[in-house]
């Protein structure tokens, strides 16, 4: 186990690792909105929605049960109905349309609406994230974090449902999703995404990577700390609902892949990403892996908050100041070498 400690690093690439990246979309005259992160989420998804009764459906809801509205604001203009939502948690929507689709207590009419709600966020997840394509900003950051840190033997994890780190990779260098793809060239760089992927679909109950293309219904797993649910008598009978870790045996593959090579790199690289509160499955993952490891891995943790974060990971998971190392952005990140992100603080 120390051999391999020695020799593999894990990355994690958070929302803000696409924001810090430069990734944008075009909008009506000629100007660009920045990928959407917690901060500024309803404001562009709500926007980009494709569909407008996906859209208003949506609305209604976050107005009448995050808001306290009975209905929504009819003499509001789009802009500043959107504006209106914006502080709502993204995770805590997830979270309650999860609990209210399988709680015992609640009636099957209102089981029934919060599927509808769950089904369009999932739909436009998908539409509004596929609007964000590489270019050359993201591409030059992110073979340059390729270049001066990653090697084939490391694995990235990536939340995102976005596919701007790997479609921003050279055309030179092969890459797979561990846990979809099976056929790979050797000496691919492995690439994680728990969290689901705009390109990704599933077919006959298995779940495919469509030539690395965004998809009309892809798989998304919801930013909620409840991603196992049972089975459910809405909709398909007792097929298991979509935008859960057991939708597929793959997604659940995944996150075992993950917490395999979280045990056995020796340094995790957290970039642009925050470690909410929120996201306690994923901390419960973190804290496994901490408990059954030989030693504490190295921690570095790239973000414009880093040293807050650092701060979080002290008290929340007990990880030595010594061992993190902070970095604000990704462009300071790139300026210094593997060697260097490897060497303990003293």
């Amino acid at each position: 186990m120390a051999g391999k400690q020695q020799r593999r690093i894990v990355f994690f690439l958070g929302a803000g690792a696409s924001l810090g990246a430069g990734a944008s979309a075009p909008v009506q005259g000629g100007g660009f909105v920045s990928i959407p992160t917690q901060a500024t989420f309803w404001e562009t998804f709500l926007r980009f929605c494709k569909s407008s009764s996906n859209r208003k459906k949506i609305e209604a809801f976050l107005f009448r049960y995050f808001l306290g509205y009975h209905k929504v604001p009819s003499r509001a203009a789009p802009a500043q109905r959107r504006r209106l939502l914006q502080p709502i948690d993204v995770e805590e929507v997830f979270t309650f349309l999860s609990e209210r689709n399988n709680a015992p207590a609640v009636s099957s009419q209102f089981q029934a609406y919060t599927q509808e709600v769950w089904e369009a966020l999932l739909e436009e997840v998908g539409a509004v994230f596929a609007r964000f394509e590489p270019n050359s900003r993201t591409r030059a950051v992110y073979r340059s974090l390729r270049s001066s840190h990653v090697r084939t033997r490391d694995t990235i994890v990536s939340f995102n449902y976005d596919t701007i780190f790997e479609r921003s990779q050279p055309s030179s260098k092969d890459w797979y999703y561990g846990g979809v793809d099976d056929d790979h060239r050797p000496l691919s760089l492995r690439i994680l995404k728990p969290h689901g992927s705009i390109n990704w679909e599933e077919i006959d109950g298995r779940v495919y990577a469509e030539n690395k293309q965004p998809v009309s219904r892809p798989i998304i797993v919801a930013p909620t700390h409840l991603k196992f649910v049972g089975t459910s008598a809405i909709g398909d009978g007792l097929k298991p609902l979509p935008g859960y870790l057991n939708q597929s045996k793959q997604i659940a593959a995944v996150w075992t892949l993950m917490e395999k090579e979280m045990k056995e790199a020796k340094a995790w690289v957290f970039i642009g990403y925050s470690f909410p509160p929120s996201d306690l499955y994923f901390s419960s993952v973190l804290r496994s892996t901490l408990a059954t490891r030989a030693d504490q891995p190295l921690v570095a943790v790239v973000n414009p908050d880093s040293m807050a974060i650092s701060q979080r990971l002290q008290a929340r998971f007990s990880i030595p100041r010594a061992r993190i190392k902070t970095y604000s952005d990704l462009q300071t990140f790139n300026q210094i070498n593997r060697q260097q992100l490897l060497i303990l603080n003293t």
